[in-house]
């Protein structure tokens, strides 16, 4: 032990050399298995709607009420009730539903009072009112906004200019038929009241919206 032959027959006596001590192996341990995240399906978007190269946005958006929509609507018809004219807890009420396609433009609201604005859900007949008294003083495309028209191929662009020089000249063409010997005498129903305040309401139950 301790001697190695080299090349040349000669012997080397490995007796002094160093051997270093073999570093102790670690055992492995196994490392845990990654686990398998399941792919939840991702939710699908929307059919986006095109018409003649225009993104139509959704009936939902078409149909919200906007801050600038809310407060034009308080300026042409004002902060009470039009029925009774309470001024207490006022809701912006779609003349013509959402459901039916009434859109969220200040033409197509009105500021009723809650208990009236739950009569024009639940009654039939004054929401037909609404709609009439509405349909009067601005035509029959009051509830639309300016996709409707430029589907219809009433407006040659959505621009604001395009639907609202439309929007004038129908209420121009109402106020005419509104100005004809007894062109505002039938439609007319009565709208009810709101609690305390029977007699205002019994005065303005006609009112022109």
């Amino acid at each position: 032990m301790g001697i190695a032959t080299i090349k040349g027959g000669d012997r080397m006596n490995l007796s002094n050399e160093f051997h270093p001590a073999p570093k102790p192996t670690k055992q492995r341990k196994d490392k845990p298995k990654p686990r398998v995240r399941e792919k939840k399906p991702k939710k699908r978007k929307g059919k986006v709607q095109m018409y003649k190269g225009r993104v139509i946005p959704s009936q939902k958006v078409r149909g919200s009420v906007s801050k600038r929509e809310y407060t034009r609507m308080v300026e042409e018809f004002g902060s009470a009730c039009l029925v009774c004219g309470s001024t207490y807890t006022i809701e912006a009420h779609h003349v013509r539903f959402r459901s039916q396609g009434g859109r969220g433009k200040w033409r197509n609201l009105a500021p009723l009072c809650k208990e009236h604005h739950m009569q024009a859900h639940s009654d039939r007949k004054f929401a037909d009112w609404l709609r009439e008294e509405r349909e009067k003083r601005f035509g029959s495309w009051y509830w639309a906004d300016e996709y409707d028209l430029f589907q219809a191929g009433l407006i040659p662009n959505t621009t604001k200019e395009a639907f609202e020089k439309f929007m004038r000249e129908e209420e121009r063409r109402a106020q005419m038929v509104r100005d004809r010997p007894g062109g505002d005498i039938a439609g007319r129903r009565e709208a009810g009241d709101c609690g305390d305040n029977r007699e205002q309401a019994e005065e303005s139950r006609f009112c022109d919206f």
